[in-house]
């Protein structure tokens, strides 16, 4: 098999190489880099004799893009499993759900990708027992801070009404018997995930494979990975000359204390294209599942604030000591609670050098926030695609006044944040097209 070539010229109608360039008509590339830019004339004259030469009249050609947030090892599995995100009613759902159990006679039945908004309220397992009354069933919700579950599931995982919430989650129950009704919020997801069939580190390559060719396909060529197996599952690829994204991988907090027993730092590179980020805290759920952490209740709710998953002290502990051995912080925040909490506690504890910390999402930042946002250093990494299924449901369940300060791509950029956009694929789509 030939190597490719280490020089490669590009000829196409527009290449777009950002900066104050213009764009242009050629691109030489030499050992993996852009070697010149300019005229075909202009870059042939700077290029070796006989230089292989791609042309692609009527293309237009653009840098490779960096999604800034990714579960790329959950997008994967999930490209192999029930897709119910372009289900319109539980009973489209349903049948989704009944053909794949059809097609695959043994085991549990999972997916991914229901909306409560777009069905009309949270499904129940019995709905889910009408059609799997004996296979267990786990279904994960579009925005992944919710779980459905049918009752074999619910048998299996040992979930009744005496099991207590988890510090952070909640088991949704019947008010009238206590009964779990086969939702699962936030932490309480832990339940059932522990008693799920792990895919084998065979079928979790070739999803990853499938998925990365699909990145590319979209024009992907880097991620800020979340996923909690990331190092490891991109590792792998790593390891077999397969991986072919630039990966920035955070550090779940479940394995803060082995990092930091094995002196790994933020900025850390492998030998390859993978990086080290900021450990991953939750501090909220999801405006979806209304367990987004709010200041002030819900509309239509005298009470409900979301859920806090992490307590103020011990997050404001867990980001010193991560601090202390170079690790910086990476924090979901979406209610405006959640994201003042994250403000105030990575503003007092400065990022080691390497790597700046970062709220992810920062869906509801109220905009008396917004200056200190763009003053304190700390990345905004939002996903502007969430806009077209969220906006709705902002002002449902947040209301027109206090949704104003959702979403404010412009107001935190003109307050001088930086902000890292990306998808949180398989939440959304990754791709980034119109």
């Amino acid at each position: 098999m030939t190597a490719e070539p280490r020089t490669m010229l590009l000829v196409a109608d527009r290449i777009h190489v950002l900066g104050d360039h213009l764009p242009v008509e050629a691109l030489l590339i030499h050992a993996g880099r852009v070697a010149a830019i300019g005229s075909e004339a202009e870059v042939r004259a700077a290029a070796p004799a006989r230089v292989p030469t791609m042309r692609l009249p009527g293309a237009t050609i653009t840098p490779g893009l960096t999604d800034a947030h990714v579960h790329l090892t959950a997008w994967a599995l999930a490209r192999q499993r029930v897709e119910l995100g372009g289900a319109r009613t539980l009973a489209e759902g349903l049948e989704r759900i009944a053909a794949d159990a059809a097609a695959r006679p043994d085991g549990w039945v999972q997916g991914l990708g229901w909306d409560l908004h777009r069905w009309g309220g949270m499904p129940d397992r019995a709905a889910l027992d009408r059609i799997l009354p004996e296979r267990p069933a786990y279904f994960e919700s579009h925005d992944i801070h919710a779980a459905w579950l049918n009752s074999e599931a619910l048998r299996r995982c040992g979930i009744t009404a005496e099991t207590p919430d988890p510090e952070g989650g909640q088991i949704v129950r019947d008010p009238a018997t206590a009964e779990p009704t086969g939702i699962l919020l936030e932490n309480a997801k832990q339940l059932a995930v522990a008693h799920l069939p792990q895919p084998s580190p065979a079928e979790v390559r070739s999803a990853l494979l499938d998925a990365q060719r699909e990145a590319h396909r979209l024009g992907l060529t880097g991620v800020h990975s979340v996923e909690p197996t990331g190092l490891a599952d991109f590792g792998v690829l790593e390891a077999a000359d397969e991986l072919r994204l630039r990966v920035l991988q955070h550090i779940p907090l479940a394995h803060l204390d082995a990092a930091i027993e094995l002196g790994v730092r933020s900025g850390y590179r492998s030998p390859g294209w993978i990086r080290v980020g900021g450990v991953k805290m939750f501090l909220d759920g999801a405006l979806g599942s209304r367990t987004a952490w709010m200041r002030e209740p819900y509309e239509g709710s005298a009470e409900e604030r979301g859920i806090q998953t992490l307590p103020g002290d011990e997050f404001r502990n867990i980001v010193r000591r991560a601090a202390a051995t170079g690790i910086a912080a990476t924090v979901h925040a979406i209610g405006d609670a959640a994201v003042a909490l994250a403000l105030d506690v990575l503003e007092e504890i400065p990022a080691p050098a390497a790597v700046p910390h970062r709220i992810e999402h920062l869906q509801l930042c109220p905009p008396e926030l917004w200056e200190r946002v763009g003053r304190s250093g700390i990345v905004a990494s939002m996903q502007p695609v969430h806009l077209r299924s969220d906006i709705p449901a902002a002002e449902r369940h947040w209301g027109h006044a206090r949704s104003r300060g959702a979403y404010a791509f412009a107001p935190l950029l003109r307050a001088g944040a930086t902000l890292a956009l990306g998808s949180d694929v398989p939440v959304e789509t990754c791709d980034p097209r119109p």
